[in-house]
């Protein structure tokens, strides 16, 4: 009987023109109501409180879908503003306590369930749809790494990971994630498959070598790079029961974060290379999007057709630069994302809300350009500790809710929360609502079921 309703309320929760299920549906009321003699009167309302969570397990298992500029989920304009929150899968901002998983020579240790669930709740309240997260794609070279060495597989690295993507799908968030950095970070990068192939090159030489360029060209390194992604996307998350590469959750891949030559932003990264990639991912995932993880947009990547989004990061904020690389990313009928951007006001760059207002403008387009942007990079409480936030160094962190947080933080921060809410049409004001920090609890299969 139960598995009978569920399948009614599901078949009508999948229907088009969200604001009308209700009324469209109420023919369901006597079939419903023969089902459940002992229930109360099936009002419109009621009926729609019956549909709304399925209506919510409808969207969150359907595929984001690119058709030319835009982005789409369930045939409705789907908007990716969010956060780099690159944490999510290795962390390197907190100590754990003794006896839990750590390495210390790169201050590596996996996340508490708690830090996860809390970022999340924490995305939601800003309005957010979309996290880009480096270590949900990037863990190679050390020994919490899911490849500490080539062929060796550390498949203990999956738990923070399996547990990222499924809260992200319990509270009706996206992700997608590089899958190699162009620096030599603690969650490693490409300088990882260059040095395992025997090129004894390091991401703080300068200049680099002109075998850095390897990464790109020699079969080695893209067989080993390729058997990565493949290690990757087609494990199952024992959360959900299906694989990353077939879990909407993750809407799609990034070849790289920031990727580039042997100069910083020369934008010299292989068109064979980026297409084949691309294919890898689609081969193995056909509903992923790719997107080029190229440091800007690269002219000569538009007639790769596997990739469907460009990006670019913005430190300082750049209203002209912003507005050249939609114009150009427009004009290849693709989607463009804004990866990453200084939120802080800090710097000498325009101001956070011009920025928007370049991205709202865009969104008078019948077919718009620009998905969205993310903003680097969120933190929360040191969760279960819920007495401290956790800091990163760079400058760049925002503590949503952080009581030392300053005036212009807060203003910041609203802006972008009235930002992501407006791209989807809804109007607040600049308050900032409280996240709960969940201590101890770790949630089960419980979700909100209004949000996707």
């Amino acid at each position: 009987m139960k598995l009978l309703v569920l399948s009614l309320v599901s078949l009508a929760a999948a229907a088009p023109s969200p604001p009308t299920w209700a009324s469209k549906f109420q023919n369901l009321a006597p079939m419903l109501k023969s089902m459940i003699p002992q229930g109360g009167p099936l009002s419109p309302q009621i009926i729609q409180t019956l549909l709304e969570p399925n209506v919510a397990n409808v969207a969150r298992n359907s595929y984001v879908y690119r058709e030319g500029t835009s982005l789409y989920l369930l045939g409705d304009k789907w908007t990716a503003s969010g956060a780099n929150v690159y944490w999510l899968g290795l962390d390197e901002n907190v100590v754990p306590p003794a006896g839990e998983p750590f390495y210390a020579p790169t201050n590596a240790s996996y996340p508490t369930k708690g830090r996860t669930t809390e970022v999340m709740a924490t995305l939601v309240t800003m309005g957010a749809k979309l996290i880009r997260s480096q270590t949900l794609g990037v863990s190679t070279g050390n020994p919490l790494s899911l490849l500490p060495s080539p062929g060796n597989y550390n498949e203990a690295a999956f738990e923070s990971m399996d547990w990222a993507i499924f809260q992200a799908r319990q509270h009706g968030l996206r992700i997608f994630a590089p899958l190699t950095d162009n620096y030599d970070y603690y969650h490693g990068g490409k300088f990882n498959f260059l040095r395992w192939a025997g090129f004894n090159i390091t991401g703080s030489q300068n200049p680099l070598s002109p075998d850095t360029l390897q990464f790109y060209t020699n079969a080695t390194i893209i067989g080993t790079f390729k058997d990565y992604i493949s290690h990757l996307m087609t494990h199952v998350n024992p959360y959900t029961g299906i694989t990353y590469a077939a879990d909407p959750t993750i809407i799609g891949y990034e070849t790289g974060n920031e990727l580039g030559g042997v100069k910083f932003g020369d934008k010299n990264v292989s068109v064979e290379w980026t297409r084949e990639i691309c294919r890898h991912i689609k081969t193995l995932g056909p509903n992923k999007l790719c997107i080029d993880g190229t440091y800007g947009i690269q002219p000569l990547h538009f007639p790769i057709t596997e990739i469907d989004i460009f990006s670019d990061h913005f430190y300082p904020l750049n209203n002209t630069k912003l507005s050249t690389g939609i114009a150009q990313v427009e004009s290849t009928d693709r989607v463009y994302i804004a990866g990453e951007i200084d939120w802080t006001g800090n710097s000498n760059g325009d101001s956070l809300q011009s920025f928007y207002d370049v991205i709202l403008q865009d969104q008078l387009k019948e077919k718009p350009t620009v998905a969205g942007s993310m903003f680097w990079s969120l933190f929360g409480h040191d969760v279960p500790d819920c007495t401290r936030f956790v800091n990163h160094s760079d400058g760049f962190a925002l503590q949503y809710g952080n009581p030392l947080n300053t005036a212009k933080n807060n203003t910041q921060i609203s802006t972008i929360r009235e930002h992501y809410f407006a791209m989807q049409n809804i109007t607040v004001d600049s308050y900032l609502p409280a996240v709960a920090c969940p201590h101890n609890f770790i949630p089960g299969y419980e979700a909100e079921y209004t949000y996707f």
